[in-house]
């Protein structure tokens, strides 16, 4: 067990260490993304609770979104590729993430951060494109149980009357509530002052002064 454990230590801290680089390399990129797509659809494209947007909408947002998150991240893509592909004779060995950026930094300078930044383009930007709309049209498709009440605008309710009622569903609900509980007893939630003959001795002694 002790030589197993010796023999399989190496791989799980590389393993590891690995990861904890390739997330740190991921993280900018989703920073950008997300945001991105979510302002372009709406102020771009006026999304709404009202206004819902088509395919050709959300693939359009996702695929301009994935352009600036793209070639921003080149630099991280760069560092990620290096220090994956196994150096050659001569070439340099990384050892880590900053050991790869400060050598790239001084020995190319920073054109070498953004090689096949117009390539990651063409191919992140249609990628995430395709992938947000289709995540969108699947959503909606496939609603999760109980989600058609917690939307933004909710649903509408008739009203009493020949109106109709324009408020979200859960509002409406909360507000009928409310109504029941007053036609109970009006005086719920008020704070009632006790009578002159209810209070304490020494208070209806100052009182009756």
């Amino acid at each position: 067990m002790p030589v197993f454990c010796v023999m399989v230590s190496p791989y799980l801290f590389s393993l590891s260490s690995f990861v904890s680089d390739l997330t740190r390399i991921l993280v900018p990129f989703s920073a950008i993304y997300f945001p991105t797509y979510a302002h372009l659809k709406s102020d771009m494209f006026g999304e709404s609770a009202t206004n819902r947007l088509g395919v050709v909408q959300l693939l359009t947002a996702g695929a301009i979104a994935g352009m600036p998150a793209a070639y921003l991240t080149t630099p991280c893509d760069v560092i990620k590729t290096r220090l994956q592909v196994e150096a050659r004779k001569g070439d340099t060995k990384y050892t880590g993430l900053r050991h790869c950026a400060t050598t790239v930094w001084k020995e190319e300078g920073l054109k070498a951060f953004f090689k096949g930044g117009p390539a990651r383009i063409l191919r992140s930007s249609p990628q995430f494109g395709f992938t947000l709309a289709a995540y969108e049209v699947l959503q909606k498709a496939l609603p999760m149980p109980g989600s058609h009440d917690v939307t933004p605008s909710g649903h509408v309710e008739p009203g009493v009357g020949l109106t109709q009622a324009k408020a979200p569903l859960p509002y409406l609900r909360s507000r009928n509530a409310l109504k029941l509980i007053l036609d109970l007893d009006q005086n719920i939630g008020r704070v009632q002052v006790p009578r002159a003959e209810n209070w304490p001795k020494f208070l209806q002694g100052n009182s009756n002064q």
